[in-house]
């Protein structure tokens, strides 16, 4: 018994040894320094949709990204859910969502990336949670039943752009044109965010 404890204190010992010289000699470790954050939150008065969640820059020596963490709550009256408007100079790394409809639940089905590169649009990625991602013609037919979930966005600049200012909007309903034609509104309520760098 003695022996053995022995040997599991030796093992252990040398597995503690050799963690803490890779840890204090290992060049190539990587740590992401948090440098500004900005918390939003957005309720959407005619559906009760709420959007919230917290941006944050990093730098790792030259390199920067900025994060996005979501939650969001959408209730059966929105039929578009929230949405992320990222501009020309950003590139879109990663993007997950855990929002799933209380009806519908195939989580992969909840969110949807557009992207241009016309340099005329405001916004280069349009990211669309909720109804919106997965088809709104058939939310709008069918009453979606609204539901929660997470969101993740990853984004890194390309070259010479520093701050970053991003779109976010939840919330729909339907505009009635001057000539009296009806199309339907999606973000009706939005706020721009800056995370910034420097």
């Amino acid at each position: 018994m003695q022996k053995e404890f022995f040997f599991a204190f030796g093992i252990s010992l040398v597995l503690v040894l050799a963690g803490f010289y890779y840890t204090t000699h290992d060049s190539k470790r990587s740590f992401w320094q948090t440098v500004d954050t900005a918390e939003f939150y957005l309720k959407d008065n005619s559906t009760d949709s709420i959007f919230t969640g917290t941006v944050f820059a990093q730098t790792n020596g030259a390199l920067k990204r900025v994060i996005l963490v979501g939650w969001v709550n959408i209730t059966k009256l929105d039929f578009a859910g929230a949405l992320v408007g990222v501009p020309h100079g950003w590139r879109l790394t990663s993007a997950g969502t855990s929002y799933k409809d209380r009806n519908i639940t195939s989580i992969s089905d909840w969110m949807n990336i557009l992207v241009t590169e016309d340099p005329q649009s405001p916004v280069r990625y349009r990211v669309f949670i909720g109804p919106a991602g997965h088809d709104i013609s058939f939310c709008i037919e069918h009453s979606c039943a609204g539901g929660m979930g997470t969101i993740f966005l990853e984004l890194v600049p390309e070259e010479g752009f520093k701050n970053l200012t991003l779109t976010l909007g939840v919330g729909s309903g339907f505009k009635v044109l001057d000539e009296g034609r009806k199309v339907l509104a999606v973000a009706t309520t939005s706020k721009n965010i800056t995370i910034r760098f420097s």
